[in-house]
């Protein structure tokens, strides 16, 4: 296809089809509907595990998380440290810098996880997700500092410890959404862009803390409207040009009813041994005060400290926090990976959690490692065959138990998963609470909602790609390629 004809690709964290289409029983999101009516959304199969640290990258590259690197925001060291990692533009450039070196002028909005400038040219871009937006254009920078933008509002914390109202973050999440979709719009009646990508983060943030309620609607509305409003804009533009839109999510989301414990449930089962000193019940008041520290250290503001620390200083720190009691949150301890006793673990849950867990068998890969090659196929066996007869009640829990290492492939540059466990409609799976008495808990108040494996593929005209049942997350830059006439052999000579 030509080089000259015009792309604008939406992105929406989380966005799950059944929920574009409970929205779109009232008003609010016109334009959308319009798209879900005439079959012009459909959904797309996410990557394993559904997160956004995977997805988004898989979108921009078409890669597997093995291939560009980033299987979750965290990988596994062999010390059991889990440590972030970013998805690296440089070492697996995104689609547009091959539209860019073929011509085609691009302008990039806050794309999810794309943390760094581009160092080519073509491409006038805004930063996106988790850090602060930044510009490599004076024009976009002009357009921030006029509307006040940022990024994505780091409101998440005040939301956790119940300082913001959820109806007061509904607002500023539609606001962020406004003043991104109004730069958009300026920057495009500003240059001639063949390409635009503008990706809205807010969904998810707010569909984390309210899927669940009764009064759903009424607290997304009002995010998805302010999205609707933008899509109107293009809809508008792409029939005086001819141009075309697509809209994409990383993954689904779904409002959870019960969050299954598996490391608890591992360790009944004889799979995980925690450390004598995290069971022990200890209200001295040293203990009490070692628990709350490493746990605010774990959550959202500490983290980033954490996060900047050197690897050596970040384990000294799990080895010595790991030996004080972690005490009892009323029913449920929270453990961490230094909380489980290595030498006699078997098979232990990290990294992801949500409604996917990954489980590693912990063998010779590990710095403690207790299973012999031999022993953690037969492990891997029943440990898999065991899960699958997991019950609430009468209610079996898990969806499927497939192969990690098949997945990630031979050529994994991190340290792969064994299993992915993938819970059904309703459950997420918790590896970080633990209970003497159960394996089932309800859900925080941040986790009433959680992720799934199918996201949305949308596209305008209705004719582009004619019937889609499904799609894949894999197809999305091919896609894109295509539209634009770039081979698969053009693409590849500019994404070394």
């Amino acid at each position: 296809m030509s080089a000259t004809r015009r792309l604008y690709l939406i992105g929406i964290d989380a966005a799950p089809l059944w929920l574009m289409k409970r929205l779109s029983l009232g008003k609010g999101i016109e334009n959308i509907r319009s798209l879900v009516s005439n079959h012009q959304i459909v959904e797309m199969k996410s990557t394993m595990p559904p997160m956004t640290g995977a997805a988004w990258p898989t979108i921009y590259t078409g890669l597997k998380p093995s291939e560009h690197g980033v299987p979750d925001f965290f990988e596994l060291k062999r010390d059991y440290t889990p440590e972030l990692v970013y998805y690296d533009s440089e070492k697996h450039p995104p689609f547009w810098k091959a539209l860019a070196q073929s011509g085609i002028k691009c302008l990039v909005i806050t794309p999810a996880t794309d943390i760094k400038l581009p160092g080519y040219g073509g491409v006038d871009m805004i930063t996106g997700f988790p850090l602060k937006a930044r510009t490599n254009s004076a024009y976009l920078k002009s357009l921030m500092l006029k509307y006040g933008f940022t990024g994505e509002p780091e409101i998440e914390k005040d939301m956790k410890a119940g300082r913001l109202p959820i109806r007061d973050a509904v607002k500023t999440f539609a606001e962020s959404i406004r003043k991104r979709a109004e730069i958009a719009k300026r920057a495009i009646g500003h240059s001639r862009y063949g390409f635009v990508y503008v990706c809205f983060t807010e969904t998810d943030r707010l569909q984390h803390f309210v899927l669940n309620k009764k009064d759903m609607e009424g607290y997304m509305l009002p995010v998805y409207s302010a999205i609707d409003s933008f899509v109107g804009y293009l809809l508008k533009r792409s029939a005086k040009e001819g141009s075309a839109i697509m809209m994409v999510s990383d993954h689904g989301a779904q409002p959870i009813r019960k969050k299954f414990l598996i490391n608890t449930w591992l360790a009944r089962n004889g799979y995980l041994s925690v450390k004598e000193s995290v069971l022990r019940q200890n209200s001295e008041a040293r203990s009490n005060l070692g628990y709350a520290f490493r746990e605010r250290l774990m959550k959202t503001g500490m983290r980033h400290v954490y996060d900047k620390l050197p690897h050596a200083t970040k384990r000294a720190i799990s080895k010595s926090l790991g030996a004080v009691s972690a005490g009892s949150g009323g029913v449920y301890t929270r453990i961490h990976l230094f909380d489980m006793d290595m030498n006699k673990t078997k098979a232990f849950a990290a990294v992801s959690n949500l409604n996917v867990a990954t489980l590693w068998i912990n063998d010779a890969r590990f710095e403690n490692g207790f299973v012999s090659s031999a022993e953690g196929k037969r492990v891997i066996i029943r440990l898999s065959a065991q899960l699958k007869g997991v019950m609430n009640g009468r209610e079996a829990v898990i969806k499927r138990v497939e192969s990690a290492k098949k997945y990630y492939g031979n050529k994994c540059p991190f340290l792969a998963p064994d299993l992915f466990v993938e819970a059904k409609k309703g459950y997420s799976i918790d590896i970080f609470n633990y209970s003497n008495g159960a394996i089932f808990m309800d859900p925080e108040p941040p986790k009433s909602g959680d992720h799934t494996r199918m996201g949305i593929f949308g596209f305008h005209p209705k004719d582009l790609f004619g019937p889609i049942k499904s799609y894949s997350i894999y197809n999305v830059s091919k896609s894109i390629m295509e539209y634009y006439g770039i081979g698969a052999k053009d693409a590849a000579s500019q994404n070394p």
